[in-house]
């Protein structure tokens, strides 16, 4: 829960995805890049210093938590909508909103072409899943009809080898079925719940974990409050320089997950719905913050005299989902876990301090 607070670097986060699929001898020259990027984080200028503002006492309000019954009825209507019944049809054509499984076969000049075969698959009419002019082809044809769609792949598919390119598609449809509302049921609370048997026990159910959802986003949301009122009270000085040189490192660190994936920066940022300058003012507005938060907590720790424990390390990594954070440390390095844990301890320590009203 505490993990946006506590999150390590953007681009080294995104490097160690980007790199889970390199090949061996990607691994070694990644590996060589790394080590360069090592060399250069211990050469980091330590410019910056913060003077401490008001940071004991601080006065935030704790999110309400309760939960109505009108939110339970919205989320289980919500899971009836997710879970439709699913009715056989053999009377009608298909038609928008069915769900037919085909089989297909895409050929590019007579020819198959990769990816674009597959037996026994589900699609929903309407979707756009496929291309356009597929789910189309589609409507009015009935089970165990044999189509031809001569279609156009688009000019910004993602794969040249077809964009802009002429295909046929040979479809054979093996069954139609269509979407019926749901009611909520015993038997229909077994088929969404590992726990719940009756329509009381989901009801109770649904109600906890509304409940713990939101007691975790106001805990969440008390953490934040907290630490931007803290900060909001320092002010800070030299850390241009600092900030330039963190974002050169995961920059190029960035640049070499992308080379050994193939993939340019563009591409990858477009994933996100960011340009690359959008994305790199992020990347520098991040590192920015990171930085303040570091001397921030630095100083409030030895303002107090406090010390990272293991309350806190361990706090770093369930917030990632790990028993210990011995695999953080061999990710990120023991420096990075223990900036974390820092940050952890400095968060608990605001709250306790903190003027909470409810």
């Amino acid at each position: 829960m505490m993990k946006n607070l506590i999150r390590f670097s953007l681009c080294a986060a995104a490097a160690t995805m980007l790199l889970a699929g390199c090949t061996k001898k990607g691994e070694e020259e990644t590996s060589a890049a790394l080590t360069e990027t090592t060399a250069a984080e211990s050469q980091m200028p330590e410019e910056g210093s913060v003077t401490l503002g008001e940071y004991k006492g601080l006065s935030v309000t704790s999110a309400d938590t309760t939960i109505t019954d009108e939110q339970i009825e919205q989320q289980i209507s919500f899971v009836l909508s997710a879970n439709p019944d699913m009715v056989e049809i053999t009377d009608r054509p298909a038609q928008e909103g069915d769900v037919v499984n085909i089989d297909y076969v895409g050929m590019k000049d007579g020819e198959a072409f990769a990816g674009g075969t597959a037996d026994g698959y589900d699609l929903e009419l309407g979707s756009h899943s496929f291309i356009d002019g597929f789910e189309d082809g589609l409507v009015g044809a009935s089970v165990g009809d044999e189509l031809s769609l001569n279609l156009t792949f688009p000019e910004n598919y993602g794969n040249k080898e077809l964009a802009g390119q002429a295909v046929v598609f040979d479809v054979t449809v093996n069954a139609i079925q269509e979407k019926k509302d749901a009611e909520l049921t015993d038997e229909f609370v077994k088929k969404v719940s590992n726990t719940a048997k009756t329509v009381e026990e989901y009801q109770a159910e649904v109600r906890k974990n509304l409940e713990d959802s939101a007691k975790e986003n106001a805990e969440i949301q008390l953490q934040n409050d907290v630490m931007e009122l803290a900060l909001a009270s320092c002010s800070f000085e030299g850390l241009e320089e600092r900030v330039d040189a963190e974002f050169k490192i995961q920059m190029e660190q960035m640049e070499a997950a992308l080379e050994q994936s193939e993939m340019s920066l563009s591409d990858y940022v477009a994933m996100f719905g960011m340009s690359e300058d959008e994305f790199k003012k992020f990347m520098r507005e991040d590192i920015e913050k990171s930085i303040q938060v570091s001397l921030m907590t630095a100083a409030i720790a030895a303002e107090e005299g406090l010390q990272v424990d293991d309350h806190s390390r361990q706090k770093v990594a369930e917030a990632y989902g790990l028993e210990s954070p011995d695999e953080l440390v061999q990710t990120y390095g023991q420096e990075a876990v223990e900036d974390a844990a820092r940050n952890v301890m400095i968060i608990d320590f605001l709250i306790e301090n903190a003027n909470i009203s409810q």
